[in-house]
């Protein structure tokens, strides 16, 4: 769950972007119902959680998205979330990745960055590291000319590295 409408509307859009790109996206309570093994169970419904925008997008892997409504940037992304998602990477391995995207007051939704690693490209330089969570700066921590321009271009972004992961 978002913490704003327009983030909602975001989130939805960005989602309905994906499924139009043919991919199939489950979320994290529909895949540790279906689990029988209860590790796995387990980290599906830690990431499931309210607030967790985690989701599994076959033939790519885990995507958490994190939505800010509006410039700049500026996100959150929980240690235990990282570690259970590096966890499923590791043990299933298959890809996650980490969607952030900024609201835009027009018709293309949002803007977007796609990670992989936060020592990689679009990072400029590591998140900032507090007890609980990391923070992601749009305007200190990202690189401009990585940005994404559309929800939609996001969402075909992803899309295309479909085969990176063996979901």
């Amino acid at each position: 769950m978002s913490r704003s409408a327009k983030a909602d509307s975001i989130r939805d859009a960005f989602l309905h972007s994906l499924k139009l790109e043919g991919v199939s996206v489950e979320t994290m309570a529909d895949m540790a119902a279906k689990q029988s093994n209860e590790m796995l169970r387990n980290l599906f419904f830690g990431l499931g959680r309210a607030g967790r925008e985690v989701y599994l997008v076959r033939g790519l892997g885990f995507v958490n998205v994190h939505i800010r409504s509006e410039s700049p940037g500026w996100w959150s992304i929980l240690k235990t979330v990282k570690r259970d998602l590096d966890i499923l990477a590791k043990e299933l391995k298959i890809g996650c990745y980490f969607v952030l995207l900024v609201g835009r007051n027009d018709m293309y939704v949002a803007d977007g960055y796609i990670v992989t690693d936060f020592k990689d490209p679009p990072f400029l330089r590591p998140p900032g590291v507090e007890v609980t969570k990391y923070t992601v700066n749009e305007r200190s921590h990202l690189d401009a000319t990585k940005r994404i321009s559309s929800v939609k271009r996001v969402a075909t972004s992803l899309a295309a590295m479909r085969g990176a992961g063996t979901t």
